[in-house]
């Protein structure tokens, strides 16, 4: 049972309420409240483990880094309309984190920046193989505006493009990686996102084996340029499905069977693509009901969109048809 006094007793500290006032604009970890309200770090622990214990804050452990976010308690019912009602702008100390709080948004911006640099290279002789990102961007959001999307899980979701893309249109958006890094990258954009849309968006470690998440949980889930990393791309598919909700859909953008090995080599992929057969049997045989199956050619590499929606358990096993329309694969 929540604790009234506990929760009183927690917002009671000026420390304390000045870093509830600043998770609820932009998770951030130990070490950034550290440096926004220019306290040592036991003390400032100190503060986070009384708004934790209190129901008022969760924790997320990254790597070696902890970051923290508003519960349900802050950000749902009366406490969270008491706190958006509450008029601080007047209070000086205040003033001072928001400036710092914007050193924090610039950092991170900057940090991403300087991978992005670093990894140009890299990247573009990638990208200069195959179709430009805007246009497979384009079907994709055509594909997906196709139904609400609902609650959505973005799988290895890197650099947060997807999360730049769908968070305002979703009721909620889980995005998911296995690297902190790139989480970090993920949330340098996500911190120059309108705070109505980043309140929707929810960070997790994690690896795509094996989801920390529920049974069911999600409308929609999307694999964009991850699933060709997978030793075992099925099980990962799999995996995906087991979180879709009866009639969810998941959307996976990758690359069509090739030979080009140097993506082996030099950039760690663990698959040369997908073939539309392996797709379709991966999806049948774990109750997926193939939809959409889009080519995207330009360039040595072939792009592919394929869709499927989750059959409930009364719905019988769909026979393939194809369309010749656009591409488009429709299985029915």
């Amino acid at each position: 049972m929540i604790s009234l006094l506990n929760i009183m007793r927690a917002l009671a500290d000026p420390t304390r309420l000045r870093i509830v006032f600043l998770v609820l604009r932009l998770e951030l970890s130990v070490g950034e409240l550290v440096q926004i309200l220019d306290q040592s770090q036991p003390r400032v622990s100190r503060h986070i483990r009384i708004l934790d214990e209190s129901g008022l804050l969760e924790r997320r452990k990254e790597g070696s880094w902890v970051f923290l976010r508003p519960s349900g308690l802050l950000t749902n019912g009366p406490l969270s309309s008491l706190l958006a009602e509450a008029d601080v702008s007047q209070a000086k100390a205040f003033q001072r984190d928001l400036l710092r709080l914007d050193e924090v948004r610039n950092a991170r911006t900057d940090m991403a920046a300087h991978y992005f640099a670093a990894h140009a290279e890299e990247w573009d002789s990638l990208r200069s193989l195959h179709i430009a990102d805007s246009e497979v961007e384009a079907r994709l959001a055509q594909v997906l505006h196709s139904a609400p999307l609902g609650q959505v899980l973005d799988v290895g979701t890197g650099t947060g493009r997807i999360v730049e893309l769908f968070a305002a249109d979703s009721s909620r958006l889980v995005a998911i990686d296995s690297s902190p890094e790139m989480l970090r990258l993920a949330r340098a954009k996500i911190a120059n996102l309108h705070p109505e849309t980043a309140s929707k968006i929810d960070i997790k470690l994690g690896d795509f084996n094996m989801l920390p998440l529920g049974d069911g949980e999600f409308d929609t889930v999307i694999f964009h340029q991850v699933l060709h990393y997978a030793q075992h791309p099925e099980a990962v598919i799999a995996e995906a499905i087991r979180t879709l909700a009866p009639g969810g859909r998941l959307v996976i953008v990758d690359f069509a069977a090739h030979d080009l090995e140097e993506l082996r080599t030099v950039h760690a992929h663990a698959r040369l693509g997908f073939s539309d057969d392996f797709m379709r049997k991966a999806f049948i045989s774990h109750g997926l009901q193939m939809v959409h199956q889009t080519a995207l050619e330009a360039g040595e590499l072939v792009v592919k969109v394929w869709m499927g929606e989750k059959l409930s358990a009364l719905q019988p096993r769909p026979a393939d048809n194809i369309s010749p329309k656009n591409n488009l694969r429709i299985v029915a």
